[in-house]
């Protein structure tokens, strides 16, 4: 991959490369889309990874029959009891085995919006010849390309193909980039942890912040310049340009609204407070930020040890998860108040780990690296229920794990194709395709 501007803006900065985008895609800055097959127009995409491995199998869990009995026999001390299942089961059974499935107990929250038909469950998602690497499966969840090495990402493509390098309609609420958004081409991204945290730096040498802006303005404005520059240089100044363009604009986001999400704790609802932030912004104040698509991550999936049952780290994190999205969606129901508008059935919500976890136990109150594992979906305009029964828990693969049946980049085809482009979009965007679509959307 070439050296391009997003390695060197990264705290509170932009990123990108270059981008020739062609001439009929080229629209004015933040110009509607046009309707997707779901028929939404501008959608909102907000992607929460659940960062290490999430063990699908403790958070959507066989209640009875046969998978029962293979659950209980391979997780002796990590199964979660029936009796404790009772609040978070299902009324949908597992369409390949037809046995009851239920969340993890500390799930509710999701299971509220799951019977309110908000929620997808997308069961037995991986791809062929799953890697145990966190850092591989990544890079070909970032890329959807498990054949090759990482380039740039599906998301980055989208980009380059949708926007100009002067757009800027992407946040990663986190202090680094995200590689699903490196590109080969122009795609700018800003990549910060809180809005609060997007300004010039204090300098006590120069403490004339408006001199500073002033200053910066006009080296980019030479390094922006084609007649001036070429290459990397005009690359760093285009996304000069478009950082201090953008930084009153974003200066002006309220992040103290009084979301729902002030009142969960932990960093995953303050990283997504702050894409709701953005997103009421772009809907009540009349002078948008432009912001479609944000990322947010949360970390320690990675359960070797202390996985636990009813608590634990896995139960604790899934708390978090479910809060976290809980309140999300009733911060957009606020939004849709405020606006005077549905705001929120233009906003889908997806989470997703870099892999599941090992079927057996592994002896030390926890599971191993496995395979296929559980994504949710989640929105006003997704087709609730359950998409594929979780996989056959008596037969593994040759190392234990569960043998997916639906393939990563059929999520991502659907994504794109329902919600973001049209049909057939994906396959410009995702490598060895076509692949089938899904029905959440």
């Amino acid at each position: 991959m070439t050296i391009s501007r997003r390695r060197f803006l990264r705290n509170g900065a932009l990123a990108g490369a270059t981008l020739a985008v062609p001439g009929p895609l080229q629209r004015a800055l933040f110009a509607p889309l046009e309707a997707g097959a779901s028929g939404v127009v501008d959608p909102i995409l907000v992607v929460v990874q659940l960062e290490g491995g999430n063990d699908g199998l403790n958070t959507v869990i066989p209640v009875d029959g046969a998978q029962r009995t293979a659950y209980a026999a391979a997780r002796p001390s990590l199964q979660i009891s029936v009796a404790d299942l009772a609040a978070t089961t299902l009324d949908d059974p597992d369409p390949t085995w037809g046995n009851a499935l239920a969340l993890h107990p500390s799930m509710g929250g999701l299971k509220g919006l799951y019977d309110a038909g908000k929620v997808a469950i997308l069961n037995g998602v991986a791809y062929p010849s799953q890697s145990l690497s966190h850092f591989r499966s990544e890079d070909i969840w970032f890329s959807a390309d498990p054949l090759g090495p990482f380039s740039d990402g599906w998301f980055g493509r989208y980009l380059d193909d949708f926007y100009d390098p002067t757009d800027l309609v992407t946040v990663d609420v986190d202090d680094t980039l995200s590689k699903m958004f490196f590109s080969g081409g122009g795609a700018n991204v800003l990549a910060v942890r809180a809005l609060s945290q997007f300004a010039l730096p204090d300098d006590p040498l120069y403490p004339d912040a408006a001199a500073k802006k002033a200053a910066l303005e006009a080296v980019y404005a030479v390094e922006a310049d084609p007649g001036q520059t070429s290459g990397l240089q005009n690359s760093v100044g285009i996304s000069g340009e478009v950082l201090l363009s953008k930084m009153d604009e974003y200066d002006a986001v309220d992040t103290h609204w009084g979301a729902a999400l002030d009142d969960v704790p932990g960093q995953l609802a303050q990283r997504l407070a702050e894409a709701a932030s953005i997103i009421r912004h772009d809907a009540v104040s009349g002078s948008p930020v432009g912001a479609r698509y944000f990322h947010v991550r949360l970390g320690g999936f990675d359960t070797h040890t202390n996985q636990g049952t009813l608590a634990g780290r896995q139960a604790s994190l899934l708390t978090q998860v479910s809060e976290c999205l809980t309140a999300f969606y009733t911060d957009l129901q606020s939004i849709n108040v405020e606006a005077g508008e549905n705001v929120s059935e233009r906003v889908l919500t997806l989470t997703f780990s870099e892999f599941g976890r090992r079927i057996a136990e592994n002896g030390s109150g926890g599971t191993d690296h496995g395979q296929a594992s559980v994504l949710f979906a989640m929105g006003d305009s997704v087709n609730g229920g359950i998409y594929g029964g979780i996989p056959s828990i008596a037969a593994p693969n040759s190392v234990g794990n569960l043998v997916h049946h639906t393939d990563f980049r059929q999520v991502y085809a659907t994504i794109i194709d329902n919600w973001l482009a049209t049909a057939g979009t994906h396959t410009s965007l995702i490598p060895n395709g076509p692949f089938t679509t899904l029905g959440f959307l």
